[in-house]
């Protein structure tokens, strides 16, 4: 098996990965810290086994992060990346049940930039 890190991808393309890796390597190093803070969030939302499930979020992110960076069968990582980035959509964004105008207009920005990091994975994927 050869293993040619982005023989086939653009300079454009190589630099779209490592964008969208970034996000999720970053996130899913500096979010660990605040393990407790996310575990009572997956508390009041009533997530099964919240500690594993925690655990899975943290994984998922790097793990998908470095595979796409890497392109090592990115098509799994960015996969994994798209149900991480729907489920966190509505799990830590639900600005439609927030009351506090300021609250609900940042959550619904983050929401719709979601959606916009979804587009750039399924992209990640197709090519």
């Amino acid at each position: 098996m050869s293993f040619d890190l982005h023989a086939d991808h653009s300079a454009l393309q190589i630099l779209a990965h490592a964008c969208i890796a970034f996000l999720f390597v970053y996130r899913g190093i500096t979010a660990f810290p605040d393990f407790e803070d996310h575990m009572e969030t997956f508390r009041s939302h009533h997530v099964p086994f919240p500690k594993f499930m925690l655990l899975c979020g943290f994984a998922t992110m790097l793990l998908g992060g470095l595979s796409v960076l890497f392109d090592f069968y990115v098509w799994i990582g960015a996969g994994m990346l798209v149900v991480f980035t729907v489920m966190a959509n509505f799990l830590y964004h639900d600005f439609w049940v927030m009351t506090e105008p300021r609250q609900k207009q940042t959550h619904l920005w983050i929401f719709c930039n979601n959606i916009a990091v979804t587009g750039g994975l399924l992209l990640v994927i197709s090519l």
